[in-house]
């Protein structure tokens, strides 16, 4: 049976080196939660690895009928990852990274 909604708190380096087992994390988060808020605010770095699983595990959730959000605006290290790869356009921001989708 699924809960209704998951926070999953995810700290450290949130890079190529630990996208595996944050993979791992978020697929046994998502298979059991209707809804997965995923906290990384205290991540102490993040790479454009992260930033790629988030978005394909927003798209898979919403395809499955579930929800994929941010526990918080993007700040700190993904953030500074955000805006070095280009992922945050003036003209139409996505609202996911500020938490509001």
């Amino acid at each position: 049976m699924q809960a209704d909604m998951a926070s999953l708190p995810l700290d450290g380096p949130l890079t190529v080196r630990t996208i595996k087992t944050v993979h791992d994390t978020l697929l046994k988060a998502l298979a059991g939660n209707h809804a997965v808020q995923v906290d990384c605010t205290a991540a102490d770095s993040v790479d454009l690895s992260f930033i790629q699983l988030l978005l394909a595990a927003r798209r898979s959730a919403h395809e499955a009928g579930k929800q994929l959000t941010l526990a918080a605006p993007a700040s700190g290290a993904l953030l500074a990852a955000l805006e070095q790869g280009g992922f945050l356009p003036h003209a139409r921001p996505d609202p996911f990274w500020s938490g509001a989708a």
